[in-house]
């Protein structure tokens, strides 16, 4: 799946032991009517019971200068209170949204199913917004990257249906 470029999420919820954060990868719309989207935790993550068992939660898209928050929550720095290291806010929701981020989805829970050795957290969109038009951060091939500036939209496809 490294093959794969995806954009970098943290996906923050407020629990009962406090503020609660990870970083993410396995994140995807799932459907429009009602607006759903999905995030896979692994079964072997601290915070795995945290997220399986939160009653709301917020995926922040990361921007290109923010590989140090995603370090952040994905555990690749030393930490005892990651939140403590950058300004957030509470959303909607209660989830707390990293400033900064290019966007926010915040969503309730709307499912949770098994996925091997991760868990499916399906989640209703209660409130999106971008937040900054700075390029998103990329990871592919197990590196940070970026995308390209496009000077103008893509033409239209030539796949006639």
């Amino acid at each position: 799946m490294r093959l794969f470029p995806q954009g970098v999420t943290v996906v923050t919820t407020q629990a009962r032991e406090g503020m609660r954060g990870i970083t993410v990868s396995s994140f995807t719309s799932v459907s429009l009517n009602p607006p759903l989207i999905l995030v896979s935790i692994a079964k072997e993550s601290d915070l795995h019971d945290v997220f399986v068992n939160a009653a709301s939660f917020a995926v922040n898209f990361l921007a290109e200068d923010q590989k140090s928050v995603s370090d952040l929550f994905a555990g690749r720095v030393a930490s005892k209170d990651k939140f403590s290291e950058m300004k957030v806010h509470s959303g909607i929701t209660g989830s707390l949204i990293i400033d900064r981020a290019r966007a926010v989805v915040e969503c309730k829970v709307w499912s949770v199913y098994e996925g091997g050795d991760h868990s499916i957290i399906v989640g209703e969109v209660v409130n999106a917004k971008g937040m900054s038009d700075r390029r998103p951060l990329v990871y592919h091939m197990q590196q940070y990257t970026t995308t390209e500036r496009v000077e103008q939209p893509a033409p239209p496809s030539d796949i006639i249906w």
